[in-house]
């Protein structure tokens, strides 16, 4: 039998166990040699996040399997939202909980009377990238991090 997974806002009380799932989830791109503060979340960064912007989470039987994080107005482009700090642990992946949890930030986009959805990603990512190609996300630009081990690729969806 299959656990309905659902989509609600995070809370507070959830940063404890978002934490661990943030380090469990991004541990996979520390081991491909994509570093990243999510892969080293706490507590503290998780109650931050969950004040300073929109973090929603994946629900099945009860328990906290994914988490994504949506911002009505995009870092690089203001009048475009964004999401990322896309993450579903190890444990979790392969059923299809990533994909509710892009389908509910893109329904929540056009919800707030916005076209394009964007976000950023490892360029050169063995995967990633290609998750969200599958989706209709185009790439816009890679971005040149200096001193960093890669790259940031920008992506846009026309909603």
């Amino acid at each position: 039998m299959t656990t309905r997974v659902h989509v609600r806002p995070a809370s507070l009380a959830d940063a404890p166990t978002l934490a661990r799932l943030y380090r469990d989830a991004y541990a996979t791109n520390v081991e491909l040699g994509f570093p990243s503060r999510a892969a080293e979340a706490d507590r503290a960064d998780l109650e931050a996040w969950i004040r300073e912007t929109r973090v929603f989470v994946a629900v099945e039987g009860g328990k906290l399997v994914g988490s994504v994080r949506y911002r009505d107005q995009g870092k690089y482009h203001p009048e475009s939202p964004e999401f990322g700090r896309l993450a579903v642990p190890p444990r979790a992946r392969g059923r299809g909980i990533a994909d509710t949890l892009l389908a509910f930030v893109e329904d929540r986009a056009r919800r707030d009377g916005h076209d394009r959805l964007r976000l950023r990603t490892f360029a050169g990512h063995p995967f990633l990238p290609d998750v969200y190609r599958r989706r209709g996300y185009r790439d816009v630009r890679v971005r040149e991090l200096e001193g960093a081990p890669f790259d940031v690729l920008h992506m846009c969806k026309s909603l």
